[in-house]
Formats: C-alpha cells, sequence, structure tokens
C-alpha cells in the first residue's frame, strides 16, 4: 500500500474530502448570513421599491416635451392657499403632514441628476418629499451640450439632512458657449418632489438620467409638528434665480406637490 509520511493515499483522499465538505458548508453558511444581513440593511429599500413597482400610464401623448421654455408658475394669493391647505398622508409611513399651496406649477426638462436613496428619512419632510429631481432646460437641456460641459448629482447628507444638487463645470464657464450673460444657475432646477399618489411615485422611479420629462402640480410649503410638539415649516422656493440660502428661509430648492409626470410620451397620474 502507498503511504506518504503515516498516512495511507486513501486516508489523505478522505481527509481532503472532509475539509472539502466543511469549507462548502461553511460558505454557505457564510452566503446565508450574508444574505439577511443585506436584507436586514436594505430592506426599507427593497419594500420601497417593491411597493412602487408598477406605474401604469393615464394616456400617451404624440407630442414630444419641449424643454426651451422656462418652467410656468401661477402664484395663488393668500386666500386661495389657504383655501387649497391640506393633510397630506405620507405614502410609506402614514405621517400626517399639512400641505399649503403657493402656486401653479409646470416643469419641462432635461433630467440630469435624481435622488431617491435616503438611507435615513426623517418623520415628516423625507417622508413626504420621496424623490429630488435635478433638471434643466432652455439653452443647455441638449444632452451632448450637457455631457460636454457640465456634470451634475443629486445626493443628500445623511449627517445634515441637506439635499442638494451639485453641478460642476468641466471647463472655464467663459469658454462655454452661451450668451454673455446667461444664468446657468436660473435654468437648472433641484426639486423635492411630493408625489400625489403611489402612481405617480412609481412613475418617478421610472426617470433616469438625459430623460425629458414634465412635472405638473403645485409649489407648496409643509408644516408639521415635531416629536417635541413644536410647529415646523419648511418653505418651498418660489423662484428660478435664488441662492443656496433661499428667497423664503429653506434654501433655493422646490418642493412641488405633483399630480402629473410624463416622461417622454407616456403621461402618469
Amino acid at each position: 500500500m502507498e503511504t506518504f509520511g503515516n498516512s495511507t493515499i486513501e486516508e489523505i483522499d478522505e481527509k481532503l474530502e472532509k475539509d472539502l465538505k466543511e469549507y462548502n458548508k461553511k460558505i454557505k453558511i457564510y452566503t446565508i448570513i450574508g444574505i439577511l444581513l443585506f436584507c436586514f440593511i436594505f430592506k426599507d429599500f427593497v419594500l420601497f421599491r417593491l411597493k412602487f413597482s408598477v406605474a401604469v400610464p393615464y394616456i400617451y401623448e404624440t407630442s414630444p416635451i419641449d424643454t426651451q421654455n422656462d418652467p410656468i408658475q401661477i402664484n395663488y394669493p393668500k386666500p386661495v392657499q389657504e383655501s387649497r391647505k391640506f393633510v397630506y398622508t405620507s405614502l410609506i409611513n402614514n405621517h400626517k403632514i399639512t400641505i399649503i399651496p403657493q402656486a401653479y406649477y409646470k416643469l419641462s426638462g432635461l433630467v440630469v441628476g435624481h435622488n431617491h436613496m435616503f438611507f435615513f428619512k426623517s418623520d415628516f419632510f423625507d417622508s413626504a418629499a420621496l424623490y429630488d429631481l435635478g433638471t434643466t432646460w432652455g439653452l443647455m437641456s441638449d444632452k451632448k451640450f450637457y455631457k460636454k460641459y457640465f456634470r451634475c448629482y443629486s445626493e443628500k447628507n445623511e449627517v445634515t439632512g441637506a439635499r442638494v444638487l451639485w453641478t460642476h463645470w468641466k471647463t472655464d464657464l467663459s469658454k462655454i458657449p452661451l450668451p454673455q450673460n446667461y444664468n446657468v444657475m436660473a435654468h437648472t432646477s433641484h426639486s423635492h418632489l411630493v408625489p400625489a399618489n403611489k402612481n405617480i411615485m412609481s412613475a418617478l422611479l421610472k426617470i433616469r438620467v438625459w430623460d425629458k420629462v414634465e412635472i405638473e402640480g403645485e409649489l407648496v410649503d409643509m408644516e408639521y409638528m415635531d416629536k417635541y410638539g413644536h410647529l415646523q415649516t419648511y418653505r418651498t422656493s418660489t423662484v428660478r434665480n435664488d441662492s443656496a440660502q433661499g428667497n423664503r428661509g429653506n434654501g433655493s430648492c422646490e418642493t412641488i406637490y405633483v399630480t402629473k409626470v410624463k416622461i417622454g410620451r407616456k403621461v402618469y397620474k
């Protein structure tokens, strides 16, 4: 009988087979643990995507989306704002937020960034405004032009809670072929979107960078009671050329209660 050291070939083979089974068993255990850990950490994301996985178009329109014009805004007088006020129920946790419409709003633009991956959601604002959308219009709404001269992304700072759109130009602004006084930031917006219903939210999740979209609804302020019983107010921007500090106190982003979404030629309500 052939031997190797104090062991026979058969004994060595038997030990190798046993070790291999033990190794495969550990791999299976580690894989199961990894899957369970992944599901635990990302369960909210998985459930979110499952809940809003189906969007049903209301109608198909033959007319393309025109991204050359500024957003349409019709401001409401104070009595109309008060008459249109309502209590909104979050689509993800049933928290109640008071919505005060400020203006009718319709935005048509090229998508340059979007985000809904909020790891930590506040009980109120993040629970209502489930989606951030970065768009541009006018002379910058050509995909090839934008990709050549700009880069952009939307993100949430999970420490401060700030939700921002970062826009960078790839070359000196003076070298970009735009009119001398063309205001780049006045033709770019970062909108916090409050979906009117489940179908609208599902449609928003279909949006991809470089899509042409049309968002219709109302610019809104939001009020809610925090856990200490204090009334908190979040105000939307109502102009396109305000600064990061905002023209009304809560940043330069628009908060839009969305009642209609058009992506390409599909319209969702």
